[in-house]
C-alpha cells in the first residue's frame, strides 16, 4: 500500500503540481482506501517528505552500484554523470521533488521540513563522496564536495528549463563540468561500499 501511495504521489506531483496533488486525488490514483492512506501517511506533508526520502535512497543505491562497477577513473566519472542525469534528474521522481522545492518558497512548514531533508542529504552523501573520490595534489579536500554540489545545481537548473533544453547544449554543459572535475579530483581505487547511513532502517536501500 505504501509503495502504491508513494508512486501515485510522485506521478501526481509531476503531472498536477503540488496544489493539484490532494490526498483524495492521490488515494484515487493509487487505488487504495482512505484508511490505508491514514495508516501510512497521516497528512500530505508526511507523504511528500517520503517522496524526497525515496529519491535520496534511489540516488544513494545507484551511486554505489555505479561506482563499484567501474574501474577506470575517467569511465567512473562519465558513468556517474550519466547515471545521475538519466537515472535520477530526468525522471518523474525528480520532477516531483522540484515541484516540492518550488512550493516550499511559499510554504514555511514545508521549507523547514525540506531543510531537514537537505541536511540528511549532506550527512548521507558527504562520506560517500569522500569514499569514492579524492582531491588532486594541492587541491583542498572540500573542493571535491563543492564540485559535486555544483553538479547537482547544474542538473537541477537544466531540469527546470524543461523541454527548452537543447540536447547538444546539455552534452556540452556536462562535458565542461567533467573536464573541470578531472583537473581537481580523482577516483579512489575502492572495492567496497561506504559505511551504511546510521539513520536508515532495515528497509532502506543503500550502496
Amino acid at each position: 500500500m505504501r509503495e502504491r501511495l508513494l508512486a501515485a504521489a510522485i506521478e501526481s506531483l509531476a503531472q498536477d503540481s503540488y496544489a493539484g496533488s490532494t490526498l483524495s486525488s492521490i488515494v484515487r490514483r493509487a487505488g487504495v482506501s482512505r484508511g490505508a492512506q491514514v495508516h501510512h501517511y497521516p497528512n500530505k506533508q508526511a507523504l511528500m517528505l517520503d517522496v524526497v526520502d525515496d529519491l535520496l535512497r534511489r540516488v544513494y543505491g545507484e551511486l554505489g552500484r555505479t561506482m563499484l562497477s567501474i574501474a577506470e577513473e575517467d569511465d567512473r566519472l562519465d558513468a556517474l554523470v550519466s547515471m545521475l542525469w538519466k537515472g535520477i534528474y530526468s525522471t518523474p521522481v525528480f520532477s516531483a521533488y522540484l515541484e516540492l522545492q518550488v512550493t516550499a518558497q511559499r510554504d514555511p512548514a514545508l521549507a523547514r521540513a525540506l531543510g531537514v531533508m537537505w541536511q540528511r542529504t549532506q550527512d548521507l552523501f558527504n562520506p560517500a563522496i569522500e569514499h569514492y573520490f579524492a582531491p588532486r595534489t594541492g587541491v583542498e579536500p572540500q573542493v571535491v564536495q563543492a564540485l559535486f554540489y555544483q553538479l547537482t545545481h547544474l542538473m537541477t537548473g537544466l531540469v527546470a528549463q524543461g523541454q527548452d533544453v537543447d540536447p547538444a547544449a546539455l552534452t556540452q554543459q556536462l562535458s565542461l563540468w567533467k573536464r573541470q572535475a578531472r583537473v581537481l579530483m580523482r577516483a579512489r581505487k575502492v572495492q567496497a561500499a561506504p559505511p551504511r547511513p546510521p539513520h536508515w532502517g532495515k528497509g532502506g536501500e543503500d550502496a
